[in-house]
């Protein structure tokens, strides 16, 4: 007897109890052993689905099983190492789709599954693994489009943390224009040029984004048309090409609601380059800005929050960057002018100067509901003061005030006072 795929084993262990059971192998067949029909005929049916799935690649007949039983069953029959065009044009299968990638990726957990089809987080996979493994000498534009065309319908989410690196001087890495302009229903894309292995052929800066790589990847960029989060990571940019970058997002993702170059290091030129190309205009729809560990100065600041305030910006994370005091106060005064909800100042370099804008925040802002501004040094005269007006604050969340200076005792008094705002309902989600 074949044990059904659509049955969890765990549920069939748990309600197992062979201890309990009457094993009298003379009197009765032992219903625990899988195999004890192994002497038994099999029906007729059961051998026209054997032979079906012998002989799919020939003859790939799936839809035409009238019975949902049957469908199934030669589903687990059915071969995993099958081409997987085949496999994609004929069955939908999430059952099928989840025992494919489970038994190629073994070790492998996805995030953010929810009510994802298999087939979908199957094929996003398998195209981040090839882009990712694919070197720049063996690189085939025909080959890699036969790829991209195959998962371009189901393909949502494209996440890429490295590239190989190029062995020849010009460093360029494997051109991407051909493979986002293909992913017409794209809307999320995570980018790295970074490597995570060293081989025989490392030098350094076998891991630096070139001109051509960001030339190609705008080209891409311009004819994603349903993109809505940009993430690139990791990557060192220049300021020509933050202002490409700029240039073909405004161009051809009107849909864009995040923007997010963390550890670029791309500085307050390359922040300036980046809002050269903007006008009020652009980016409409943007409610988040991550600029993660890029060397932003107070000035730079300032500018960002003239740019942004006329937008509905939901999260800004500008932590990892010496805005100093000066430049938290631009964004202490410029956040009354939008419907923040997330603020990231950790590690800003900010000191007791802020403390009149950072009451003022705390007591008449009713739009953050989660504050982090961990690991600078406020001190501990702050933390009484902070106290009294996180008292008049019904919005705020979640308030992180470690490595501030700021006493523990302080600390959790003020995380009970803004845990009562919180949704008893949605406290998982914390």
């Amino acid at each position: 007897m074949k044990y059904p795929n659509t049955l969890d084993l765990n549920t069939y262990r748990a309600y197992m109890c062979a201890r309990h059971l009457n094993r009298d192998k003379s009197r009765q067949l032992d219903a625990i052993n899988l195999d004890w029909d192994l002497n038994v005929p099999e029906p007729l049916k059961i051998l026209c689905l054997k032979a079906i799935a012998d002989s799919w690649m020939t003859v790939p007949y799936f839809r035409e099983l009238p019975l949902c039983e049957d469908r199934q069953y030669l589903l687990d029959l059915l071969d995993l190492h099958f081409p997987l065009e085949n496999l994609c044009a004929r069955v939908r299968s999430d059952a099928f789709w989840k025992r494919a990638f489970h038994h190629r990726w073994r070790h492998f957990v996805p995030i953010e599954v929810g009510s994802k089809p298999w087939i979908r987080i199957y094929l996003e996979q398998h195209l981040s693994e090839t882009v990712e493994h694919l070197k720049p000498t063996d690189y085939d534009q025909e080959g890699i489009k036969k790829i991209v065309d195959l998962c371009s319908p189901f393909v949502r989410e494209l996440r890429i943390e490295r590239l190989q690196p190029s062995l020849s001087d010009n460093s360029d890495h494997v051109p991407l224009d051909v493979i986002l302009a293909n992913l017409r229903r794209l809307q999320r894309i995570s980018l790295t040029y970074d490597v995570k292995d060293v081989g025989h052929n490392f030098f350094l800066g076998c891991a630096t984004i070139t001109e051509m790589d960001v030339k190609l990847m705008t080209q891409g960029l311009e004819r994603c048309a349903e993109l809505t989060e940009f993430r690139l990571h990791s990557s060192k940019l220049e300021p020509t090409m933050m202002k490409r970058i700029s240039a073909a997002l405004n161009k051809g993702c009107p849909n864009l609601r995040t923007i997010a170059f963390p550890h670029c290091r791309c500085g307050d030129i390359g922040l300036r380059a980046f809002c050269e190309p903007i006008t009020p205009k652009s980016f409409p729809n943007v409610r988040e800005v991550v600029l993660t560990n890029n060397f932003l100065s107070p000035e730079s600041v300032q500018e960002l929050t003239w740019r942004l305030r006329h937008r509905k910006i939901e999260r800004l994370d500008l932590r990892l960057n010496p805005i100093l005091t000066e430049g938290a106060i631009f964004v202490m005064t410029s956040v009354f002018r939008m419907p923040l909800q997330d603020l990231n100042l950790s590690c800003c370099s900010i000191d007791e100067q802020i403390e009149e804008y950072l009451l003022m925040l705390i007591r008449f802002n009713n739009t953050i509901k989660r504050f982090d501004i961990s690991s600078n040094h406020l001190g501990p005269a702050m933390g009484e003061r902070l106290l009294q007006r996180v008292y008049e604050n019904k919005t705020l969340q979640q308030f992180d005030l470690r490595n501030t200076d700021i006493s523990y005792d302080v600390r959790a008094i003020i995380d009970e006072v803004i845990l009562e705002n919180r949704d008893p309902h949605s406290l998982h989600n914390w």
